[in-house]
């Protein structure tokens, strides 16, 4: 037992934490099921992570955002190391890619634009949270990733792991977790240590939708540092240059996206989605939906 869940299988296993679906049993007999997360017990006696671990349970309990996976059980977070979320009926996007990779298809753009406009907006919700006083809690994913993006059944788009997240309550010590954020997505500011706002996170997204676009990976083949050397500098090759049938004002906006220089980025990413959304138009979910299911089948 994972305090009052019963856990079914095993869903994934990071460095952090490990995520179950459990059951819980009602009073009435019957039982809801959730997704339950859980420190790992060799991180369980480090201060830094379990302070990580039950700010993020503070964290989801504020979202208030249909693209922000939702807490349904906080309670036991900080004492026992662990809580549940709702459980997301859908596919990872990491999942969805390499699918797809395997039969040698790639997403439409329309698709590819549409879910990285929605991971944009659901982060925009959590970047402008506020604290019980109405102060801006200047909350930083810290680690956007396709690992860390649902798409579930319904063609909705979700935002997971707030676990390496920071806020104004909590700035990680990433020297005692190394592993805290993904290389491969960090921002030129990120792998240099330095503090982080919500344009860090702006940058991540630049380089999912970079990579949607092109599919290839950006950092394909690259030691771990020679991965740091080229993101402290920013150094993309335009998309262009994998692919020509981009859409007017595509490239510009990835670009703008990952520009190594902070104040030279989208300063927001709402400001991202608003240039997306105006070149592919509306989200159509069921579309989107309809693709997924077509190569899972």
């Amino acid at each position: 037992m994972i305090g009052r869940y019963r856990p079914v299988r095993q869903l994934t296993g990071g460095g952090m934490a490990e995520l179950f679906v459990a059951l819980c049993d009602r009073d009435d007999g019957s039982s809801h099921v959730a997704a339950v997360k859980r420190i790992r017990p060799h991180l369980a006696e480090f201060a830094e992570a379990r302070a990580l671990f039950a700010h993020e349970a503070e964290l989801l309990a504020r979202f208030r955002h249909g693209g922000i996976v939702r807490i349904v059980d906080i309670e036991p977070a900080a004492s026992e190391g662990h809580f549940a979320m709702e459980l997301v009926h859908g596919r990872g996007l990491i999942e969805v890619v390499r699918r797809a990779q395997r039969m040698g298809v790639r997403m439409p753009l329309r698709h590819s634009l549409a879910l990285v406009a929605a991971a944009a907006e659901a982060l925009q919700h959590a970047h402008d949270c506020l604290d019980d006083d109405g102060a801006p809690l200047e909350v930083v994913h810290s680690d956007v990733t396709p690992a860390n993006v649902m798409i579930a059944f319904d063609g909705s788009v979700k935002i997971v792991d707030f676990g390496v997240a920071q806020s104004r309550r909590r700035r990680a010590d990433r020297r005692a977790l190394p592993h805290a954020g993904t290389l491969s997505y960090m921002s030129p500011e990120q792998s240099r240590g330095e503090p982080l706002d919500r344009r860090s996170d702006v940058y991540a997204l630049g380089i999912m939708l970079w990579e949607l676009v092109t599919w290839s990976r950006l950092y394909r083949g690259l030691a771990p540092e020679q991965i740091l050397a080229r993101v402290a500098i920013g150094a993309v090759p335009l998309p262009s240059l994998l692919r020509v049938d981009l859409p007017p004002g595509l490239e510009s906006a990835i670009m703008t996206a990952l520009q190594p220089a902070r104040e030279r980025r989208f300063q927001s990413t709402a400001d991202f989605a608003a240039e997306l959304r105006a070149i592919v138009g509306p989200p159509d979910n069921a579309m989107l939906d309809a693709w997924i299911r077509r190569i899972f089948h």
